[in-house]
């Protein structure tokens, strides 16, 4: 999904294809999302759960009310889930949104949203 969204052909194809990607974002329960922390900044509701495995790699789940934002936390969590905590430390995920040619496109308040998982991630590292 990462190269149909780097070679879409401009914005709305890439609009298009977050939203479809973030399709299969499974949504929480009530419950499960009320033990998640909710990211303040972001212009919608924002939440995600980070959780350090046995062999020093990371989980992240994140879930949002709005479906571009679950094609991006899609792209994330695919992205970070699995990866060693010491590769994460040096993650910049402006760069990785900006490389796939969507952060240049972002509401200010949508990259904040995203950049405060990238530091709740640090802050576990």
């Amino acid at each position: 999904m990462i190269e149909q969204i780097q070679q879409a052909k401009n914005w709305e194809e890439r609009y298009r294809l977050l939203i479809q990607v973030g399709k299969n974002l499974i949504k929480p329960t009530e419950n499960e999302l009320a033990q998640w922390t909710e990211i303040q900044g972001c212009e919608v509701k924002l939440w995600c759960k980070i959780s350090p495995n046995l062999d020093r790699t990371l989980q992240l789940q994140a879930y949002s009310e709005a479906r571009i934002m679950n094609g991006l936390l899609y792209l994330l969590l695919n992205h970070v889930n699995g990866k060693p905590i010491d590769e994460l430390q040096q993650f910049d995920i402006t760069a990785f949104f900006t490389e796939l040619g969507i952060a240049q496109r972002l509401s200010s308040t949508r990259l904040n949203g995203l950049k405060q998982i990238e530091q709740s991630i640090k802050e576990l590292c």
